[in-house]
């Protein structure tokens, strides 16, 4: 016979003990991920001046990149900026951290999706980030 209640249990306790391992506070940050270097690297740029361009931080267009590629913010700006999703779609890329003047963090891009995405410094900051299929 079937015991049905075994399965739900399981998930729950193994959920409790996971909260209760991590203790109040503040949750992990996860690390940063590694990209492939053997991935093709789109390039993203912070345009110089990006505080007062507004929506056009980024350029024109969307930043589009292919599922696979490794997506490669670079911050041309001589000011520092902190990117974040709007969205948890594209799961590889979440936040860049603080990028200084020159500074880059690169992400390899696997889930085809949309996002809208700041700056945490420079709200006015804003652009989109598209990943295609092939």
């Amino acid at each position: 016979m079937h015991d049905s209640r075994r399965r739900v249990r399981t998930p729950i306790t193994l959920t409790c003990l996971l909260l209760a391992g991590c203790g109040g506070g503040t949750a992990p940050q996860a690390p940063t991920p590694v990209p492939s270097p053997d991935a093709p690297t789109a390039n993203a740029y912070i345009l110089p001046g990006a505080a007062t361009l507004g929506p056009g931080a980024f350029g024109d267009h969307p930043v589009l990149i292919f599922k696979g590629e490794r997506l490669r913010w670079r911050n041309a700006d001589s000011e520092e900026h902190n990117l974040v999703a709007d969205t948890r779609s594209l799961p590889e890329f979440s936040t860049t951290g603080v990028l200084g003047s020159g500074d880059e963090r690169a992400f390899t891009m696997n889930t085809p999706g949309s996002t809208r995405f700041h700056c945490t410094i420079h709200p006015q900051m804003a652009g989109t980030l598209v990943v295609q299929q092939r």
